[in-house]
């Protein structure tokens, strides 16, 4: 019986030992990530006969800022494209309230395998995706600005400290280039060039802060200061451009948005003082936009 029993008990056992046992590994995580917010806002006033007067008119404005996030061990590649274009139509006439075009990249790289400072590598391109007039009511009138006059580049290295949603970038060598791509302007000598001269060459130091933070589902605050100090020019003349953007969550997609950008730059002619007809002096660039439309926010997702 111990024979029989043993012959018809073995298949089974040599089956269980002889089966081949699959091994699940946990998928791999992607290490890039994506996030943006994507807003359309505007208001309209259309009159017709109307005995008290006014003007017809369309407000639109439009906000893009997209970011893409690359991480991996003590590495992260950090890049922002922001894009913003508002502009009103009065009957005929359209007139440009906003206009910026920008990419930003940083390279950061840990101190440690936990750490708030980081090595790091930054550039970044700035400039306005069509003509700007000092005049925008007179369509007569001379261009003052347009695509790449003036763009603006910024390079350098440096360390970035990060906590709770502020970063703070100090780069004490930083080189800066400004392009006038505009014959017209070039030969005036606009935006700091020499008369005749395309590039203007800087070496100085920058200093980016950036303050990001959701302080309720319905609340988000977006704000960026830059400084730069020219080491060949005036170190103590900085130039500021800082740029704040809240936006008031009313609905799912119904936004309030409010954006405030102030600049100073002495090589940028903003005031007539001789009240001549001739922009001949610097001063405190002011823009304040607000907004009621629709608004899409896209938090971090992986590809």
């Amino acid at each position: 019986m111990l024979i029989v029993w043993w012959l018809v008990a073995s298949p089974s056992v040599w089956a269980q030992n002889t089966e081949p046992t699959v091994s699940v590994l946990p998928a791999a995580q992607s290490p890039w990530k994506y996030s943006g917010l994507y807003s359309v806002s505007g208001n309209q006033t259309a009159l017709r006969n109307w005995n008290a007067g006014g003007q017809s008119s369309l407000n639109i404005g439009v906000v893009l800022r997209q970011q893409l996030k690359y991480s991996r061990d003590r590495l992260s590649v950090h890049q922002l494209l922001d894009v913003n274009y508002a502009g009103n139509y009065q009957g005929a006439l359209f007139i440009k309230t906003d206009d910026k075009l920008e990419y930003n990249l940083r390279v950061d790289h840990e101190t440690k395998k936990v750490s708030e400072y980081t090595f790091s590598a930054f550039g970044s391109l700035k400039t306005q995706s069509f003509d700007g007039f000092s005049k925008p009511t007179d369509p007569d009138s001379a261009y003052i600005s347009r695509f790449l006059a003036p763009g603006y580049g910024l390079t350098g290295f440096g360390m970035t400290f990060k906590r709770r949603g502020l970063e703070c970038y100090l780069s004490p060598i930083t080189g800066k280039m400004t392009v006038v791509n505009d014959a017209r302007l070039r030969e005036a000598g606009a935006f700091g060039v020499t008369p005749g001269e395309t590039f203007r060459s800087e070496v100085g130091a920058y200093c980016n802060f950036r303050y990001k933070k959701e302080f309720a589902p319905a609340l988000k605050l977006d704000a960026r200061i830059d400084l730069y100090s020219n080491y060949l020019q005036n170190p103590l003349w900085i130039d500021v451009n800082a740029d704040v953007l809240v936006l008031i969550r009313a609905t799912s997609f119904l936004t309030v948005t409010t954006r405030v950008q102030s600049i100073y730059d002495r090589d940028i002619l903003v005031r007539d003082s001789n009240e001549d007809g001739k922009l001949d002096a610097s001063g405190v660039q002011w823009k304040q936009l607000l907004g009621v439309g629709l608004s899409y926010t896209l938090g971090a997702k992986k590809l």
